[in-house]
């Protein structure tokens, strides 16, 4: 079965016309690269001077080129949202700056810029100032961007938004599923001003114009021809501005990623549980790590350095399990796409292996679980000191747009520094990937039921709000061996946010700050609005007692607070009673 690519044609035409200089600029990049255009895309850019700038044609031209290069340069774990936004965020600040160090204000470099992204089955559209950018499908053609300008008395414009004119950038984004046959084009306003473009677009895209197309290439050419029509009719009605065009023709699309996925994974075979011994590939299996229902893990040495490394193999008995298989695929994604020393590797294996399995990196260490066992009343000094390092791995995966999803204790490998590795992400949330799966509706967690948000148990999408719950668990696991809400199984409800009941910390651990309560059960309150907004903020928090945190403390009813203490209360008056009763008898 062949899988079809992402085929996107396109042309364009830029003309001066009647001004001296063009201010206008394109470009188009259709990757070489299967894996980059797969994880990025095919990338257009317009852009548009403004025309009381005298360096306006330097923005315009920079806008393009380098959007171009610093989106390509993006981790391939952040979403299309989340790798433009950056570069066109620090586009605004280096054109913003410049102005500012301009001797005039018409010296200011200041453009309009559009930019269309091209992903899987989708068309991400990007917009600032008064660029547009039009669909044309089904004979009928629609404008999806709106002009960032406000008109003078006199009939001039001008613009409320653009690049470089200011430190806070405001960029219109919309997401476009495509279908094959779609059109989109982009023009600047020399064109559209002047120009009913949906009416011309109506009549050059018209099927009974349109001839066969061979190949890419002439393809490309008749469309470069189609966008200097589009140039010319303006120019014919009167145009005094530059005017320029793209045209971007969706010939193929590509199967959606998750269909891919598991078309690739059910071209190789599920191995069977193996014993010490037993070799698989070049591997020689050295010990059974873990044996669940999920997946096995085995410690094996490579014939081919002498390494040791961890094999991850799915349980045979997933072997019909598309949703799982589709989760073990992504994790071995992850693992090659995310370089962090704090994140577990899994390498690019042998690719002719029959096979289906994962290579890891084999971290020494001792897993959160086994250290808290091992540690059951710690100081809150080193529990701040593994927490810090644990929140340094979560914000780097966070600015790669990667939630681990599954934060537990057994998760995390403890280095005798007392430095971490996360590991396992199965689980894993990744906005880069998801995009490439328009047809998965819902999040359904696999994490562990007792460390994960209420709001995911709901099928919300994990967030940093719901990686700080589970961190917040973690924590108050790590401080006394316990949970502070009700131990759930496999076959428990999902827990309801207003009814699960808070266990105070200090009935367990009396020697702890009253203060640190207040903070530790913030981190993980049911409710994710009344949680830190900031990883950033519950490391603090671990460290400094809030202003309000004694006043807060003693409004919660005694229970709450000290159980310990409400029951010996209850004790002696109890036995007070009794002693009263025996006196009066």
């Amino acid at each position: 079965m062949t899988v079809a690519n992402l085929i996107v044609r396109y042309g364009g035409y830029s003309d001066a016309g009647k001004k001296q200089h063009n201010q206008d600029a394109f470009a188009v990049l259709s990757p070489s690269k299967a894996i980059e255009l797969q994880h990025k895309g095919v990338v257009a850019c317009i852009a548009d001077g403004v025309s009381c700038s005298n360096r306006s044609y330097i923005a315009s031209q920079l806008s393009v080129t380098h959007f171009i290069e610093d989106y390509l340069a993006t981790a391939t774990t952040l979403s299309v949202k989340e790798a433009a936004s950056s570069v066109l965020n620090t586009l605004n600040l280096w054109l913003f700056h410049h102005g500012q160090q301009a001797d005039l204000p018409q010296d200011a470099p200041v453009t309009s810029l559009s930019v269309v992204i091209i992903k899987s089955n989708t068309a991400h559209v990007f917009h600032i100032g008064d660029c547009r950018v039009y669909l044309w499908r089904d004979n009928n053609c629609r404008c999806l961007t709106q002009d960032h300008r406000r008109a003078h008395y006199n009939g001039q414009h001008y613009l409320t938004r653009a690049l470089g004119i200011d430190a806070q950038l405001q960029v219109d984004y919309q997401s476009v599923p495509l279908n094959v046959g779609d059109k989109l084009v982009m023009t600047t306003d020399g064109i559209h001003d002047e120009s009913d473009v949906v009416q011309y677009l109506d009549k050059i895209f018209h099927v009974d114009n349109m001839p066969p197309l061979l190949s890419t290439q002439h393809g490309c050419q008749y469309l470069e021809r189609q966008a200097y029509q589009l140039v010319s009719n303006a120019q014919l009605l009167g145009s005094q501005d530059n005017t320029s065009c793209v045209i971007l023709d969706i010939e193929a699309l590509p199967r959606l990623a998750f269909d891919e996925a598991l078309l690739e994974s059910a071209n190789k075979t599920i191995p069977l549980a193996l014993k010490v011994g037993q070799r698989i590939d070049q591997f020689v299996i050295c010990r059974v790590l873990d044996a669940g229902c999920r997946s096995y893990l085995y410690l094996a040495q490579s014939d081919d350095d002498k390494q040791y490394y961890v094999l991850k193999m799915p349980s045979p008995n997933r072997v019909d399990d598309s949703d799982y298989l589709h989760c073990f695929v992504r994790e071995g994604w992850l693992g090659q796409q995310c370089q962090h020393a704090g994140v577990m590797k899994i390498f690019n294996h042998n690719a002719q292996s029959v096979f289906l399995y994962h290579v890891c990196e084999f971290v020494e260490g001792i897993t959160l679980r086994q250290w808290i066992m091992d540690n059951p009343q710690p100081s809150l000094t080193t529990v701040r000191m593994i927490v810090a390092d644990i929140v340094t791995v979560m914000r780097t995966l966070q600015r790669q747009g990667i939630y681990h999803a599954d934060i537990k204790p057994e998760n995390i490998i403890l280095h005798s520094d007392l430095s971490v590795t996360l590991i396992d992400f199965g689980s894993a949330w990744v906005n880069g990937y998801q995009e490439l799966m328009a047809t998965l509706t819902g999040y359904h967690p696999y994490g562990d039921l007792n460390y994960l948000a209420p709001e995911c148990h709901a099928g919300g999408q994990p967030s940093i709000l719901s990686e700080q719950f589970s961190l917040g668990i973690v924590i108050y696991e790590m401080l006394t061996g316990a949970l502070p809400y009700q131990r759930l199984s496999s076959h428990s409800s999902p827990p309801v946010a207003m009814k699960m009941h808070y266990t105070t910390i200090r009935s367990y651990r009396q020697d702890l700050p009253v203060w640190l309560e207040i903070n530790l059960k913030k981190s993980c309150h049911p409710d994710a609005q009344h949680r830190y907004q900031a990883l950033s903020e519950l490391v603090k928090a671990l460290n400094t007692p809030p202003s309000t945190s004694l006043p807060m403390l003693f409004q919660q009813p005694l229970i709450e607070r000290n159980p310990l203490l409400l029951w010996q209360l209850i004790s002696i008056i109890l036995f007070i009673i009794v002693l009263l009763q025996g006196v009066f008898s």
